[in-house]
Order: C-alpha cells, then structure tokens, then sequence
C-alpha cells in the first residue's frame, strides 16, 4: 500500500470518527464542540481532494482539547503527516 492509499485510507477513517462523536454529542454522550467537530471533518473532507491545503484543527484541538483525547492525538498525527506529504 503506497502512502497515498494510506493516507487516504486514515482520512476517510478519521471522518467517520468524527462523524461518531458528533452523534455522541447529539445524544449527550461528549461535551465536545459540535462546531469545532464540523470543521474538523469539513478540513478532512476536503484534504482528501485537495492536496497542499492548509488544516486549521490542528490548534483547536490542541487549545481546547484534553491533551490526551484519543481522537484528538489521532487527529494531530494525521495533520503531521499530511503537512509532510504536501
């Protein structure tokens, strides 16, 4: 699997998880933002068309976020990795 499938690959699974936790927070099951969790999988939907786009979420996750949230370590990493394949 090249580098491409795999990003790709990771980018579609992280939108599905955010996807997940923005129905936990319509069920009262995250106090997550609902707003920042739709920009979050706005910016993955359309990094995964748009090569040498700039993400945002990167420092919403990490000004508001705890430290250590998974989806958001998750989401950190993948915004590295994407910097570094542009």
């Amino acid at each position: 699997m090249s580098m491409d499938d795999k990003f790709y690959k990771l980018n579609k699974e992280l939108q599905q998880s955010v996807k997940l936790e923005m129905e936990k927070v319509k069920k009262g099951e995250s106090t997550k933002s609902l707003s920042q969790l739709s920009l979050i999988l706005s910016e993955l939907e359309k990094s995964y068309d748009t090569p040498n786009m700039n993400l945002s979420f990167p420092r919403v996750i990490v000004d508001s976020w705890d430290y250590s949230d998974e989806l958001g370590v998750k989401l950190i990493i993948f915004a590295d990795q994407y910097k570094n394949i542009k």
